[in-house]
């Protein structure tokens, strides 16, 4: 399990500096048409995607961020483990309404929800073994 927390304000800050080369670097080509349009989404990527480098104990060697994959419905055991995360961290930090999303690095599948309050883009994900869901 992983949980991250990051400001809408620093992903808006690199995609003025970097434009598509900054989404490109964090979101994959198939990710793209779900992720990277806007900074709330390419943000929200981001937070995913750090949650599952905390899920699995710290960055792949070697590190890629399209390694790690974000995209498509979440469903399985993770995707009600994740619920149930979910409900806690939005009570505890004001978040209303959350996003659901598969997620997956290497063997290991997931879920993991995504949501917004003020500029603050919070994100928990849940993996497990694939053979375990």
């Amino acid at each position: 399990m992983g949980i991250d927390a990051l400001r809408t304000e620093r992903v808006e800050r690199a995609l003025s500096r970097w434009g598509a080369a900054y989404s490109g670097r964090i979101c994959a080509p198939a990710e793209r048409a779900e992720w990277a349009a806007g900074p709330v989404r390419v943000a929200a990527c981001l937070a995913v995607k750090e949650c599952l480098i905390k899920a699995v104990g710290g960055r792949p060697h070697p590190f890629d961020w399209h390694a790690l994959r974000v995209g498509g419905p979440a469903g399985g055991a993770a995707a009600a483990l994740v619920a149930e995360a979910g409900r806690a961290l939005g009570t505890a930090l004001g978040v209303t309404r959350f996003h659901s999303t598969a997620c997956a690095v290497g063997s290991r599948s997931g879920a993991a929800l995504w949501g917004e309050h003020a500029d603050l883009i919070v994100a928990v994900a849940v993996l497990v073994e694939e053979d375990s869901c």
